[in-house]
């Protein structure tokens, strides 16, 4: 058994609540919640109330405010120069880095050349007198 659709007046009431509640939630109004409110599939909402949706319920949604952007506050300014200290010490590190990289490069190149290799005692320290 098919229900019967709603009259135009039934949606135009139900428009209006739908409008009515997403203002006092402050939330932007939608088909959808309509389509809910009524029972209504959204396929036979559209098919048979394209109309209301253009002349009834679409000039009514209120526009989004534009706001201006906020002015940086003390804690984004404090967090934007930290981060360019650590880019500072970040690349300083990685100088540091080239640099060991380039020496063991040249030392590795030497050594497959026919340089000697020094040992190195396996003590990290000397032993005591």
């Amino acid at each position: 058994m098919k229900r019967a659709l709603p009259d135009t007046d039934t949606v135009k009431a139900a428009i209006d609540t739908v409008l009515a509640e997403a203002a006092a939630r402050g939330r932007r109004p939608t088909v959808t919640a309509v389509e809910r409110f009524l029972g209504i599939p959204h396929a036979t909402f559209h098919r048979h109330c394209a109309d209301l949706i253009d002349t009834h319920f679409r000039p009514r949604i209120p526009q989004p405010a534009t706001t201006p952007s906020p002015a940086p506050d003390a804690r984004a300014e404090a967090n934007l120069s930290r981060l360019r200290r650590e880019k500072t010490d970040l690349r300083r590190t990685l100088a540091l880095y080239e640099e060991a990289i380039r020496q063991l490069a040249l030392e590795n190149n030497a050594l497959r050349g026919g340089g000697t290799v020094v040992p190195l005692s396996t003590r990290a320290m000397p032993s005591p007198p």
